[in-house]
């Protein structure tokens, strides 16, 4: 009786344990990425802070991807489509009842992501582990001497092809899972909290109805308007 029982906790456990390494043996090309979000201004009001979003979720198929961040409750609200295949992007914007749409071709410059000038990045020999991911590890630096070097995580076992076409970090081939950037003029630092494969909806990358085809100019004046 002790063997039976001996041979079948060994079975279970040797089932675990293939479990978990089937789970991050194989590369991912759907499912979605959860982020936490950390502002860096330190001069912005504690209230304000209080009311933006605190996380960002990117779903990811195809080699599309969509990624949307809310605010004040919900009240305002930006999205972002890459659509892969007609190599377009499209920026939503929802301010109450008020719905605006732009759309740009996929290597046209971000309003999504602010660009950061003279960034130099040195890739690193280092791997570590991020969720089962192997995940490599970069140094960026900036001109600006005020601004402390930083460090990002990236991997390439999640399967998004261009995915950082619209970024500063262009040339890093792979996923961020963590990294500092500007989102429209809000210095953050944003870090992967959750990484799940999970079968998404095609539906999920196509523009809801009643969102009003703008140009960049009057996107950008809205973006600045909510700014202030």
């Amino acid at each position: 009786m002790r063997n039976r029982i001996f041979i079948i906790i060994v079975l279970v456990f040797i089932s675990l344990s293939s479990c978990k390494e089937v789970q991050h043996k194989d590369r991912i090309k759907e499912g979605f990425i959860e982020y936490d979000i950390e502002y860096l201004d330190n001069s912005m009001d504690s209230f304000m802070k209080g009311l933006l979003p605190k996380t960002m979720v990117i779903k990811f198929k195809n080699n599309n991807t969509i990624n949307k961040i809310e605010g004040f409750s919900g009240i305002v609200s930006f999205t972002h489509i890459q659509n892969y295949k007609e190599k377009k992007n499209i920026t939503l914007v929802k301010v109450l009842n008020k719905k605006y749409k732009y759309v740009e071709k996929i290597n046209d410059k971000s309003l999504f992501f602010e660009e950061l000038p003279g960034m130099q990045i040195e890739e690193l020999d280092t791997i570590v582990e991020i969720f089962g991911f192997k995940s490599k590890k970069a140094k960026v630096s900036l001109p600006d001497k005020n601004i402390e070097p930083f460090y990002i995580y990236y991997t390439d076992d999640i399967i998004i092809n261009n995915v950082n076409a619209q970024t500063p970090f262009r040339s890093i081939n792979g996923v961020l899972l963590e990294f500092e950037v500007k989102l429209y003029d809000m210095p953050m630092r944003l870090k992967a909290k959750k990484i799940q494969e999970a079968e998404i909806s095609s539906e999920d990358f196509t523009v809801p109805k009643g969102y009003e085809s703008i140009n960049r100019k009057t996107m950008v004046e809205i973006i600045d308007l909510l700014k202030q």
